[in-house]
């Protein structure tokens, strides 16, 4: 039989041998439930349409966190008025239960996750899968560059709208990189997905860039220029475009240069890229002509990084170069009176390019072909790739002052010292 509840009531109850209830005769369905072990709970009983009795626990009676009888009665008023409004409070209390559920494997998962950033992630994957691709470094050396933006963000936070973004931007100054991030970066986030970091590949729907083969070499009188133009620059832009130029290397190779791997003080002074800064994954040696050490021992050093160039913008200093050419280029019209100096124009060239030109005429010079290959820093193939281990140090060293000669001489053509333009609309 139902009996009124008091809190004396509740503090009272004894524990039996077995399990049993005891209504509340105040509130309709309230029940104190004491257990064999002595731990008292509170619980609504209700019958539904069906003829079936359910129960659905409110909480406990006793202990830490217990309900008092007016919070288990106003609990229970609660489930009777949703069951009279044809509400079911059992499924409701297993909803409540799932979506706790589900909050807190939510935040178990955000707890998780919080450390998932690009950079963190894009170690694991290297040592998953990258280290032990042949092309493995140039994969790292592609992703840690053109994802340097998106290092601190979370991998699962990185959209398609971001990865247009960054593709769209690399395929306007580099279009060859830019299909092999999308590349590389599909493929990493695909990565991803399969170990459950991620749940879209935000590379999956972009346009790969379309790859023109280039072949433009500048002519003398445009290196002529460019030389002048140079000396206009600011550093250290000026040194990084006259270095580029000189040792016909790559342009991140020329950025990222450090002084741990230049030898200016011996007899046979030296670059060496190491294996890690190198394309084709090989250490790679640059014999470096004395004007190219005149200008690096000259250079003040940074005090806080063994970096020779401090960060600066390429496309930045590609700009500085133009319009120094530029003005130069219309300062001599000017002073032949030859055109209208503001319909000067200037035919477009990338800094790439520079190194097609230094390879082009050393080629001219009378460099031999595979010298000149051996430069640049490309692969040998075939036989020669197996048997032929000679250094090529000295021939290269040869090569690259017969370059950086050129060069000097261009300069030093006082009579021929301006630059044939093209006259048109500016």
């Amino acid at each position: 039989m139902p009996e009124k509840l008091t809190a004396i009531t509740v503090t009272n109850a004894q524990r039996k041998s077995g399990r049993y209830e005891i209504a509340d005769s105040e509130q309709p369905g309230l029940r104190l439930i004491i257990q064999p072990s002595g731990v008292k709970s509170w619980a609504f009983r209700y019958e539904r349409s069906d003829g079936t009795t359910k129960r659905v626990s409110l909480g406990r009676a006793a202990g830490p966190g217990a309900l008092t009888l007016v919070q288990a009665r106003n609990a229970a008023n609660d489930a009777n008025r949703q069951r009279t409004t044809g509400g079911d409070p059992a499924d409701a209390k297993r909803a409540e239960r799932a979506a706790q559920a589900a909050r807190i494997k939510t935040a178990e998962l955000e707890a998780r996750r919080k450390d998932d950033t690009v950079e963190k992630v894009l170690a694991r994957y290297y040592t998953d899968h990258v280290d032990g691709l042949k092309s493995g470094d140039e994969v790292k050396r592609v992703l840690n560059r053109e994802m340097k933006s998106w290092a601190k963000r979370r991998v699962d936070d990185i959209q398609r709208r971001d990865a247009i973004k960054l593709l769209d931007t690399l395929k306007a100054r580099a279009p060859v990189q830019s299909n092999r991030l999308r590349a590389y970066g599909r493929h990493f986030f695909g990565w991803c997905i399969s170990k459950e970091l991620a749940s879209i590949n935000p590379f999956d729907g972009t346009k790969a860039a379309k790859e023109i083969s280039r072949d433009r070499v500048l002519t003398d009188d445009e290196l002529r220029l460019l030389l002048r133009a140079i000396d206009r620059l600011d550093w250290p832009r000026k040194h990084f475009v006259h270095m580029l130029l000189l040792s016909a290397q790559r342009l991140t190779e020329v950025k990222e240069m450090d002084w741990r791997e230049l030898d200016l003080t011996s007899a046979t002074p030296m670059w060496t890229l190491p294996r890690s800064r190198s394309k084709n994954g090989r250490a790679h040696t640059v014999p470096l002509a004395p004007v190219a050490v005149s200008l690096l021992a000259g250079m003040d050093r940074l005090t806080d990084s063994t970096r020779v160039f401090a960060p600066f913008s390429e496309s930045h200093a590609k700009l500085g170069v133009d319009a120094a050419m530029l003005d130069i280029a219309r300062e001599d019209a000017a002073a032949r009176s030859a055109y209208d100096p503001d319909s000067v124009m200037l035919v477009p060239w990338g800094f790439h390019d520079l190194r097609r030109t230094a390879a082009t005429t050393m080629a001219r010079l009378g460099v031999d072909v595979v010298i000149v290959e051996r430069i640049l820093g490309h692969t040998m193939r075939g036989v020669m790739a197996v048997y032929q281990r000679h250094t090529f140090d000295e021939e290269k060293r040869r090569g690259l002052t017969v370059w950086a000669g050129f060069l000097d001489g261009l300069t030093s053509e006082r009579e021929s010292n301006v630059v044939s333009i093209n006259a048109g609309t500016a």
